[in-house]
């Protein structure tokens, strides 16, 4: 039998396996309209390039023995993100600009 462990204790976990050099995330969840936080770490590979690992529960198995909403045995979620471009902005306005898919 695996432990139930949860997101948190994960993400700190990691960090320290990092020697405090990832960085540490919080959003709200996904499913059950935010209410309930999440957390994962991030960590730099490179110039371009960082990882942001996760743990997540078995969503469609809540409220059973592998998911009980805050404890639960789920799966490692690895995402790697690249950077494409950077720019600078003087103005706060323009950057938001930028983001928004003005060039």
């Amino acid at each position: 039998m695996r432990i139930h462990l949860n997101c948190w204790l994960v993400a700190l976990w990691f960090w320290g396996a990092s020697r405090f050099r990832a960085a540490i995330w919080t959003r709200r969840s996904l499913h059950f309209g935010g209410l309930i936080p999440h957390a994962g770490t991030a960590q730099r590979f490179g110039w371009r390039r960082f990882m942001a690992l996760e743990y997540v529960p078995p969503h469609k198995q809540l409220w059973t023995v592998r998911n009980w909403l805050l404890l639960f045995d789920g799966a490692y979620r690895v995402w790697e993100f690249r950077a494409v471009r950077c720019r600078r902005f003087s103005t706060a306005a323009e950057a938001m600009a930028f983001m928004k898919g003005g060039r």
